[in-house]
Parts: C-alpha cells; sequence; structure tokens
C-alpha cells in the first residue's frame, strides 16, 4: 500500500512538473516535435529600430536553432574570435551559450576547443541542443563529436567523444544532427565507422541511444543502406498504429521507421539519390517528407511526399498517399496544423498544400533562399529567410496575409545577416537567432498562456510475452583491468518495456580474459587487448552486447601474424581502411585512397587517455604525381608529414590552423620514416612535441618541432591521421607513458 501511494505521488510531481511547463521549447521542433506551439496572446510585429516588441538583443549569434527552458535560453555555436586574426585564431572554437530568458543576461558559457574535422568556422555549431524538461538537464552535439550532457546551470554530467568512441565520420560541410529527447533516451545520428561488425565500410547512418541520465548506451541501429552523403534531418517520434516510432531522413536517400525504444527497424520508404536532410512531420498516420535533389524513380528534381507510415519493410512502392515533384524543399522541416501542410522550398518560396490530398492551395514569397524551418502560434507562422528576412504570416486555406517583414542587415553594416535556425517560443517569448546576433521578442507585461500539449495517440497494451532482450550498456571498454556492469532489459513485440531480468552473462570466444561476477564482467590487468562480445539468454531469446579490452601501456603492434583485412580488434575505424600486406619480408598496414573524405582518422585507445607518446614508421607511396600526407594524434592534436609540401607541423583544426607550426622536411617517396609525438600538460597549456628521421639514421636527441597550445585540449585518444592523396604503409606502431 505504501509503496502504491509512493508511486501515485511521483506520477503526480511529473506530471504536474510537464503541466508546469508545458510552454517550453526544450527541442528543435518544439513539445510536440511538429513546430507547432499552444502559446496564445503572442507579438504579431516588431522591429530593431525603437526596439518595438523587442526585450533584449544579444551580440551573440549561430546558426543552430535555440531551445527554451525553465526561463533559460540555450545555443550552440561559434565564438565570436575573429578566424582572420592570428592574434584571436588562438582562441577560436565552439562553445554553449545560456542567457536569461527574461533579461537577456548571459548565466554561463563554456567554450572548447574544436579538432579532428575539416568544418569551418561559420558551419561550427550546426546542431540545435536538446533539453529535457524531467531533469532540466541540455544535450550537446558538437561539429567535432562531443556529445555531452549538461545541468541546467551548465555543469557537464557526462560525456563521450563520438569520433574516437564510435568512429564518427566527419564531412567537411558540417552537417551534424540534432539529438532528441524520447522518455528515457538521448538519440543521435551519425555516419559512422566503428570496430568490428559496425566497422566494415561503407559507413552507416546510426542512431545511437543512451540513457539521458547515465549515459549508458542503450541500443544502436542503422536501418538503411550506403550513404550517398551527410546529412543533418533531425528524427521525430510518434505513435503511429500503436507502435512507438522513430522516423528520419537517411543519408541513403530513404526516410525510416525504427521502434523508439529498441531500435528494431519497422519500415523504409526511398526517395532520393542523395542523403535526406529534411526533417520529417507527422500527422495521424501520415509522415510528410521532402528533398530537394534527385528522384529515384524520375528525371524531376525535388519532392514531397506524403507516406502512409503503417506498414512494414521496404514500403516505397505500396505506401505513397500523394506527392508533389519539381518542388525543391531540401533543407527547412515540414510544418502541419488543422489540414495544411506548409513546405518552404529552397528558392524562398513557402507552399501550402492540402494535407490529405496535395491538392496545391497557395504559395507565398518569403526570399530567395529558404532554410529556416517555419513555427506555427497563436494563428500565426514564424519563419526566417536566409538573406536577413523574418516574417510573421497569417495563414489560412484560401490565402497568406504579411503581418510582418523584418529585414536585418549584417552587425558590421556590410550586406544582409544570415539566418538559417528556425524560431523557438516559449512563456510569450520569440527568440529568433541569425548569424550576427540573437533577438528576444515579445511585450514586457505579457501574461504566458498556453493550451496543454496533447499527449500521444494511444499504444497497443503492453504483452506479457518477452519477445525482445537488450543487454545494457550495449558497447564498452575497460583500459587497463577493470569491468562492466549489466543490466538485462525485457520488451514485449511492440518494444514495450516489461521488466529487468537477472542477466546470466557468457563471455564469447572473442574475449577471452573475461570472467563473471554475477551482473559483471571482469578483467585483470593483465588482459591482453581484445575487442568482443558477451551474451545473455532468457528462454530462447539472447541479448548481446560489445567491449573492447585496451590493456595497460606500453602497447605495441607489428601486424605480423594478420592476414586477409585484419586489423588490431581494438582499432576504431580501420577495418578495410588498412589492409595487410607484405613488405620487406614484414607485414605492414597499407592505406588506399578511397570513397569519401581524404583525411581519415584512426582511434586506437580512449579518449580519457592523456600523458602519453606515440611513435610509428610510415612510408610514402607516389601517385599521379603526388604524395600523401601522414601523421600520429595525441591528445586530439595531429604531427604530421605533408608528403607534398615537404613539412612537418601541427593540426588540430585543419581549415583554422590554431596549432600550426611546421619546419621544412623533405620526404620522400618509398622510403620509411619514423614518427614520434608527446604532449605535456602544463598549468598554462599543452606542450607539444614531434620529431621525424628516416626509419635507418638513428633517432635525432632534439625535438624536429615544437609548440604551446594556451587553450589545451587535456585528454583524446592516440591514433593514426592520413591525408590520402596515394597510398602510405604503416608499421610498429607503439604507445608508451610519458
Amino acid at each position: 500500500m505504501r509503496t502504491s501511494a509512493y508511486l501515485l505521488l511521483g506520477s503526480f510531481l511529473v506530471l504536474a512538473a510537464a503541466a508546469a511547463h508545458a510552454g517550453d521549447w526544450a527541442q528543435w521542433r518544439g513539445p510536440e516535435q511538429t513546430g507547432v506551439s499552444r502559446e496564445k496572446g503572442l507579438v504579431e510585429e516588431w522591429s530593431l529600430e525603437g526596439m518595438k516588441n523587442v526585450l533584449w538583443v544579444s551580440p551573440i549569434g549561430g546558426r543552430a536553432a535555440p531551445v527554451m527552458m525553465n526561463g533559460r535560453v540555450y545555443l550552440n555555436c561559434r565564438t565570436s574570435d575573429d578566424i582572420n586574426d592570428p592574434q584571436q585564431l588562438i582562441n577560436a572554437g565552439e562553445q554553449v551559450v545560456c542567457w536569461d530568458a527574461a533579461t537577456g543576461e548571459i548565466v554561463w558559457q563554456d567554450r572548447f576547443n574544436v579538432f579532428q574535422t575539416d568544418i569551418p568556422a561559420p558551419r561550427v555549431g550546426w546542431a540545435s541542443m536538446a533539453g529535457d524538461p524531467e531533469t532540466g538537464n541540455v544535450y550537446l552535439h558538437s561539429v567535432d563529436g562531443l556529445f555531452r550532457c549538461y545541468t541546467g546551470d551548465g555543469k557537464v554530467v557526462w560525456e563521450y567523444s563520438l569520433f574516437e568512441q564510435y568512429g564518427k565520420i566527419s564531412g567537411y560541410g558540417g552537417r551534424t544532427m540534432t539529438p532528441i529527447i524520447d522518455e528515457d533516451r538521448v538519440i543521435v545520428s551519425f555516419l559512422t565507422l566503428n570496430w568490428g561488425k559496425t566497422g566494415v565500410p561503407p559507413p552507416k547512418h546510426t542512431y545511437y541511444a543512451f540513457d539521458k541520465r547515465t549515459g549508458k548506451l542503450l541500443w544502436v541501429s542503422a536501418p538503411g543502406g550506403r550513404p550517398l552523403d551527410t546529412n543533418y534531418s533531425c528524427p521525430v517520434v510518434a505513435v503511429i498504429d500503436g507502435t512507438r516510432m522513430l522516423i528520419g531522413g537517411n543519408g541513403d536517400g530513404g526516410v525510416y521507421a525504427i521502434n523508439a525504444r529498441t531500435g528494431e527497424p519497422l519500415w523504409g520508404f526511398m526517395m532520393s539519390k542523395r542523403g535526406l536532410n529534411t526533417t520529417p512531420v507527422v500527422d495521424g498516420n501520415y509522415v510528410y517528407m521532402a528533398h530537394g535533389e534527385d528522384n529515384i524513380d524520375s528525371i524531376a528534381f525535388g519532392r514531397i511526399e506524403c507516406i502512409d507510415a503503417t506498414g512494414r519493410g521496404d514500403v516505397t512502392k505500396t505506401h505513397s498517399v500523394w506527392r508533389v515533384d519539381e518542388i525543391k524543399a531540401g533543407y527547412s522541416g515540414l510544418l502541419v496544423h488543422d489540414g495544411i501542410l506548409y513546405v518552404v522550398a529552397d528558392t524562398g518560396n513557402m507552399h501550402a498544400f492540402d494535407s490529405r490530398t496535395g491538392e496545391p492551395l497557395w504559395i507565398h514569397k518569403l526570399g530567395t533562399v529558404g532554410k529556416g524551418s517555419p513555427v506555427w502560434a497563436d494563428g500565426k507562422i514564424y519563419v526566417m529567410e536566409v538573406n536577413g528576412n523574418i516574417h510573421i504570416l497569417q495563414p489560412s486555406r484560401q490565402e497568406c496575409r504579411s503581418l510582418c517583414h523584418v529585414a536585418l542587415r549584417a552587425a558590421d553594416g556590410v550586406g544582409m545577416d544570415e539566418i538559417y535556425a528556425s524560431p523557438a517560443i516559449a512563456d510569450g517569448r520569440i527568440v529568433f537567432v541569425t548569424r550576427d546576433r540573437t533577438i528576444c521578442v515579445g511585450t514586457k507585461d505579457h501574461q504566458p498562456s498556453s493550451d496543454p500539449v496533447p499527449p500521444l495517440p494511444a499504444e497497443t497494451a503492453p504483452q506479457a510475452e518477452i519477445a525482445l532482450l537488450q543487454l545494457v550498456p550495449y558497447e564498452a571498454h575497460v583500459s587497463g583491468g577493470g569491468e562492466v556492469e549489466y543490466e538485462l532489459h525485457a520488451f514485449d513485440q511492440n518494444g514495450r518495456f516489461l521488466k529487468k531480468l537477472e542477466p546470466a552473462l557468457e563471455p564469447q570466444a572473442d574475449l577471452p580474459d573475461a570472467k563473471v561476477a554475477g551482473n559483471k564482467l571482469v578483467f585483470g590487468e593483465d588482459a591482453t587487448e581484445q575487442g568482443g562480445h558477451v551474451s545473455a539468454k532468457f528462454g530462447d531469446l539472447t541479448a548481446t552486447a560489445r567491449v573492447r579490452v585496451l590493456p595497460k601501456l606500453p602497447w605495441k603492434w607489428d601486424f605480423e601474424g594478420l592476414t586477409g583485412s585484419q586489423v588490431p580488434p581494438t582499432w576504431i575505424g580501420a577495418t578495410r581502411r588498412l589492409v595487410p600486406v607484405q613488405e620487406d619480408g614484414s607485414t605492414v598496414l597499407q592505406h588506399t585512397p578511397g570513397g569519401g573524405t581524404p583525411s581519415v582518422y584512426i582511434w586506437l585507445g580512449s579518449p580519457d587517455m592523456t600523458g602519453y607518446t606515440i611513435q610509428a614508421d610510415a612510408l610514402m607511396r607516389e601517385e599521379k604525381r603526388r604524395l600523401p600526407s601522414v601523421g600520429l594524434t595525441v591528445c586530439r592534436y595531429n604531427l604530421i608529414l605533408k608528403g607534398n609540401n615537404a613539412k612537418l607541423g601541427f593540426q588540430d583544426w585543419a581549415p583554422h590552423p590554431r596549432i600550426g607550426n611546421e619546419v621544412r622536411f623533405r620526404s620522400d617517396p618509398n622510403v620509411w620514416y619514423t614518427l614520434k609525438m608527446r604532449v605535456d600538460i602544463r598549468q598554462d597549456g599543452a606542450y607539444l612535441y614531434g620529431k621525424a628521421w628516416k626509419r635507418t639514421d638513428p633517432e635525432p636527441e632534439a625535438w624536429t618541432v615544437e609548440a604551446v597550445d594556451p587553450n589545451p585540449n587535456v585528454q583524446g585518444s592516440p591514433g593514426l591521421y592520413m591525408y590520402s592523396l596515394a597510398p602510405c604503409l604503416f608499421d610498429n606502431v607503439s604507445v608508451s607513458q610519458n
């Protein structure tokens, strides 16, 4: 009886908290993930001239959309340092900014370096943050793969480096997926080449679901095929035909639905010959999606599609409700309300369709380039256009009236301000983010009023029979001995969580040093390098998880005994990018240029490592009169031997080298060179040391190149780096403690 009372009280408190903040805009597309706000009494005109209905303006801007929660505004963006000024470049990076939503005062800021990516500064801060009203935490996905959970006051709760731990691939365009919160999960997606089966090319667009409180990895799902492009479609959660689905655009040109609680694939609908970037919207059993590229079944560019989402499997040929071709709408999220579908096209026009039939209703001109996603609130649509235009519109089925149009010039007065973000609405305030500023619009005496957020449709009732198991965490690593504690989660056939079971762990043959102690997998300090699997059974069902075991330093690999496509089992991103071959009677690893970006990173350890030295032998081949670049990575800094430029130097952020010290160093093709690098972290910064010499020569006593970073990367995985303009070889890789 006492337990039931506590459960009822807990449920009441959760519902009360949700009602108190029903108007929060905690995720990119709002509380319903549809771009719809239930707020009332919002302003329908404003102007910076005379600050009409403007509550505050911050000189910090960006390209991501803000989120608003608990009276605060959160934004992920680049820092304001001028990358063209050598004095400021050293401080340039990414940041999270938190403002007081009422006053615009900065509550806290967290600045951090950008590293190991080809993404340029104007595209830093691409993904919007995600907030969790239940815990008050906010979540970051940075351009260089930091996936971080903050408290509402800016304290880091947990963090992953998606590059170093899961093999995230960074394109040079900057496309970065916005995370979302669903129940107890925070979910993010990216293109990845990890290790084991998930490290075999081609890369896959993969969803990673973490426990939002602890950061434990719950499940991984890659529903699509070979990606045709990087993309940034943000998934949405909806209940359709009794099943809770996660629905998003994929890098392979399709839109996919997976079970939101388990990651199990449900259906897929192919649309384009390029990746899909728009975010879908769901209304009832219909999913609306658009793109601006080649269609898979016609020569027309662009398409708007309505999909019946009740099918299973490949529904491309069976579940199209209606479609309109030759409207290029490849950037902006879709919006549906009161039977009208609103689509912002790449050309800057907003189209309205009957959402059930696809009948065109009207077209409204916004500007020249449409990228900001529209938001519906209080009978109005708030929408932006790239070239500085912010519109407040009043739509109906017959027409679209303009209530307010503000054209923003750049902060320096040269040209127009750029706008990529969609607005956020909470507590009577509307926040717009532009490249140069953040603007909060509203009235000081406004009394917030909002209709309640309607619940999702009812799901199929839980079934008693267990149909699926998950072993949590799905992936983990231990270093120099340690243990992993597991939970076994049971689900019914519709993905409803049933209960936790006591896991009877069974290490597989690829984890020879694993010992079982209850629900823990234990590895001694003498455990050798291994990457493998552990399973747990219940009846006829089996769940499997993955573990990388990193031995104590020092590490050394000479690759003898590797054949076929084998690589060291714990290396991330190495499979088929490095292949064992025979060279002068020894086994070495060879990299041959292939598809994708030329910058290739191989991760050898864990991202929390520091105070180590890495050394390797490298040989460059010449192809079409070009040489590759080869290098080592320590604490997220690279030491690179640049074959084409005859230089040896450091690199941390390729487009904007904050630490760009280089010296002349001639390197010839078909000659083995030894590279060595270490980083010492001191109170005044990171001290970088690198050297290179012909392998047949004695090691020089002095370092060949040195540098100091006053804004240090204090940790990071050791790694190998290639800029693959031509083949290269590696041998005798070692990592040792300083």
